[in-house]
């Protein structure tokens, strides 16, 4: 019973991945629960260097003029 909800969390953390890990990662990490955080960890750095670039695209006509 444990394992089936072990298999159950681990296949929810892989779905909020993106069901996929970089090959890279999986080359440095031995354990899956380790390669799923590391992933998750990429994700968000990419996330972040998404959004400064949407920033960068969309800051200036996002701030209000003075009309």
């Amino acid at each position: 019973m444990a394992t089936l909800v072990l298999d159950a969390k681990i296949a929810r953390a892989l779905e909020l991945i993106g069901g996929k890990i970089d090959p890279e990662i999986a080359d440095s990490y031995e354990r899956l629960e380790e390669r799923i955080l590391a992933q998750a960890l990429e994700n968000v750095e990419l996330a972040e260097r998404r959004l400064r670039e949407i920033e960068r695209l969309v800051g200036d006509s996002a701030t209000p003029s003075n009309n």
